[in-house]
């Protein structure tokens, strides 16, 4: 579900430290990783830990990661904290996110009204497949969209929920499923779980 043949469909790559990089900021959604995987981020951002931070998002109490580490609660939170960040960012630092869609780039978007460039964010994706799906018709987003047909928060819209991304929004377009026959609309499922 990952994959597709829409080009505004975001692709996320293996996270990588960047040697060259000043500072590295990495911001893992706790809870989309087992402490396996926490381990292996752990080991590939080890080269660069002494220039490191990471704030680990819901994550477990126990849970252990690279560099300086901070514990937040919310990814609202989170993203308050990216966006007052008493030293701002340089330009060769580094912003790595790790977790799903909607945590990714509710994240990036903070990043990016802090100064970051948006070729200084990477991201690897994680956890469940569930959608930010943004209004064609009233323009509201509705958080957290696991089913092929989901029902706007903003005007009430049964909406198709589509694969075209906008990077702009961070989320994915949804348009009213039965504009073009009204009355037919195909059965809701899970496929994004």
């Amino acid at each position: 579900m990952m994959q597709s043949q829409i080009t505004s469909r975001p692709r996320y790559r293996e996270l990588v430290a960047e040697d060259t990089a000043g500072a590295h900021l990495l911001i893992v959604e706790g809870d989309t990783l087992t402490p396996r995987q926490m381990a292996a981020l752990a080991a590939a951002f080890a080269p660069v830990a002494e220039r490191m931070q990471t704030w680990l998002v819901s994550a477990p109490a126990t849970a252990l990661a690279p560099g300086r580490v901070r514990k937040l609660q919310t990814v609202e939170e989170a993203a308050a904290t990216l966006e007052h960040m008493d030293e701002g960012f340089g330009i060769a630092d580094r912003l790595y996110l790790q977790g799903t869609e909607p945590f990714m780039w509710m994240l990036a978007a903070a990043a990016t009204r802090a100064g970051l460039s948006p070729t200084q964010i990477r991201m690897q994706h994680a956890g469940s497949l569930k959608r930010r799906v943004w209004c064609t018709h009233c323009h509201q987003t509705t958080e957290n969209v696991t089913t092929n047909i989901a029902t706007c928060a903003g005007c009430g819209r049964e909406l198709l929920v589509r694969d075209h991304f906008s990077r702009r929004l961070g989320a994915f377009m949804g348009v009213m499923v039965d504009a073009e026959a009204p009355g037919e609309v195909p059965q809701r499922e899970e496929v994004f779980p």
